[in-house]
């Protein structure tokens, strides 16, 4: 855009009437009794210079803004701004987006002698010009702006931290504030201290929280008193005794009520169980009933003795697979005459009650097909268990499967798993490169390793299968015949694995049937411990292994033998 400049034949003619103004302002000046107020914003004053007259001097002054400098005289029209307050200030004009730049870089307000400067000056305000050497308020000489690209400030950011504490339903959570960097630092008390820090292009404000210490978060264990299920009510049971004298006709009753709280907490099964009973009696009598006083004959002045004696009720037998038991208690009566030996009668009475979620729990998982099993050149544990009759899981999911590590190493435990179907064995894995327990992949040759779980190559691994109720057995990895059990003896690439033949079918779904093989699988050697651990019970699988192994195809299947335990 083009610039209103003034000629030079007005330049001349408003310099002499410049300089004749300086040498009457003096005079004037000095006859003023005390100095005028100065009118407008005062930013840095500097004595004026022959080389501050020129627009260059500003324009590299301030090359850093990428500055471009205009000059303009006292009675000047511009669309950069205007002299106001009677020649003694500069406003400047709203910077418009056309100009060159982004705002004002500076603006220099001159009085003759001394310079009034401003950098970054805001459209608006009246910036002074400066005052002369008898210390009154000069008129502006001349004033130079100078647009510029001025560096964009930083977004101000405050940062925030909030948590949730944990509780015993669930762990606690933070809410961290939004763009800022954050780092934290794991306290030995076992608190974390978050500290905040701006990201690039922002800033925090003055004497803001910058860090915060938060305590552990982890859901609180069930063993603390206060996530604790609600005690159990306790068990109770009562006998009656009813003794029968004539004289006086009365009859004595003797209740005795037995309690037994559930009162302890076991931080190892992490429930509620039996305490210490206790027992009270109550005494009340009566007097005989017309029946009781009848046996009481006038002309026998001694008469028997009748004494009831009502035992609590008993559980009968039961066995996994029911949901109630027959209960049965005795009542003796005794009749004791006034000669003789006493006669003593013993009577029963039955009824039938519902066995609790915590009894049938103690039946194990019934087994279905368990084997170890080839899909392909990868090894798989597939398996199929039922709940015990009457047992009701809390998901669909229940199932915690382990290997059991007997070498006193961490052993392999998978949760969240159904009640049927298969996971890779431990080490192996299906995806390229694949891998297989006891093998490594090192420069792309796969060697041997006592790592990578090579424990569950060794035979009878004990695995276990729990919801509630629990089932064991054992199983062994393929043998080294199987075509899942080793790698092939061949160097490997990564990023283009050879790809296996799948079987049709899927050998490792217990549902699933497959095509008869076309190379007969090797089992592998079957546990001879298919004894129950608790109850002594045994379970034949042989049929059950045998028979699997004869419908997998291109697969080689272990037999596994099973142990079961029941739990009191």
């Amino acid at each position: 855009m083009p610039e209103v400049r003034i000629k030079k034949r007005f330049s001349a003619l408003a310099g002499a009437v410049l300089a004749a103004a300086l040498v009457i302002a003096p005079l004037t000046a000095a006859g003023a009794s005390a100095a005028a107020p100065v009118l407008g914003t005062v930013g840095t004053i500097e004595a004026a210079t022959s080389d501050g007259n020129h627009e260059s001097y500003w324009q590299a002054r301030y090359a850093s803004y990428n500055a471009t400098c205009y000059k303009h005289s006292l009675t000047e029209s511009t669309v950069h701004g205007a002299v106001t307050d009677g020649g003694k200030t500069v406003t400047l004009a709203p910077f418009q987006s056309s100009w060159p730049g982004n705002g004002w870089a500076a603006l220099i307000v001159n009085s003759g002698t001394s310079n009034n400067v401003i950098v970054k000056p805001v459209a608006g305000i009246a910036y002074a010009s400066p005052v002369n050497n008898g210390g009154q308020q000069a008129t502006v000489s001349h004033w130079i702006v100078c647009k510029g690209t001025l560096p964009t400030p930083p977004s101000v950011v405050t940062p925030s931290l909030t948590f949730t504490p944990a509780s015993c339903l669930a762990a606690g959570a933070i809410v961290f504030g939004q763009n800022v960097v954050w780092s934290s630092v794991k306290n030995a008390d076992g608190t974390t201290t978050w500290t905040a820090s701006p990201k690039a292009g922002t800033v925090f404000p003055a004497n803001v929280t910058t860090s915060w210490t938060v305590p552990d978060l982890t859901k609180l264990s069930i063993d603390l008193e206060g996530c604790r299920p609600t005690q159990p009510s306790a068990d109770e049971s009562e006998t009656v005794k009813t003794t029968f004298v004539c004289a006086p006709p009365l009859a004595t009753i003797t209740t005795t009520t037995t309690k037994t709280p559930y009162d302890v907490w076991d931080t190892t099964l992490h429930k509620w169980v039996a305490g210490t009973a206790t027992s009270s009696d109550v005494v009340t009598t009566r007097p005989l009933t017309a029946d009781e006083q009848a046996t009481c004959e006038p002309e026998e002045p001694e008469l028997p003795t009748t004494t009831v004696d009502t035992k609590p009720w008993v559980d009968g037998s039961w066995k996994c697979g029911d949901t109630t038991v027959l209960q049965t208690r005795e009542v003796i009566t005794t009749v004791t005459p006034t000669e003789g030996e006493p006669t003593v009668t013993k009577t029963s009475e039955q009824q039938t009650r519902k066995l609790t979620q915590s009894e049938i729990g103690t039946c194990p998982l019934v087994p279905g097909k368990i084997l170890s099993a080839c899909v392909g050149d990868v090894p798989y544990l597939s398996y199929s268990v039922d709940l015990p009759e009457g047992f009701v899981a809390s998901s669909e999911k229940p199932v915690t499967i382990t290997f059991v590590n007997g070498h006193g190493g961490e052993d392999y435990v998978v949760t969240g798993q159904p009640l049927s179907g298969k996971l890779l064995w431990p080490g192996a894995s299906d995806a390229e490169p694949k891998m297989w327990p006891g093998w490594d992949l090192v420069d792309g040759q796969y060697v041997e390793t006592s790592g990578n779980y090579a424990w569950t190559r060794l035979k009878d691994v004990v695995v276990k299968f729990r919801v509630n109720p629990e089932y064991e057995t054992t199983v062994t990895y393929p043998e080294a015949t199987a075509e899942c059990a080793n790698p092939a003896l061949t160097s490997v690439t990564p990023d283009d694995p050879t790809d296996p033949t799948d079987p049709t079918g899927d050998p490792t779904d217990p549902s699933d049937p497959a095509p008869a093989p076309s190379v007969t699988p090797t089992p592998a050697s079957a546990s001879t411990d298919n004894t129950l651990a608790i109850t002594g019970g045994t379970i034949q699988l042989g049929a059950l292994g045998l028979g699997a192994l004869a419908v997998l195809a291109g697969v080689g299947m272990t037999i596994v033998s099973v142990r079961r335990s029941r739990k009191a």
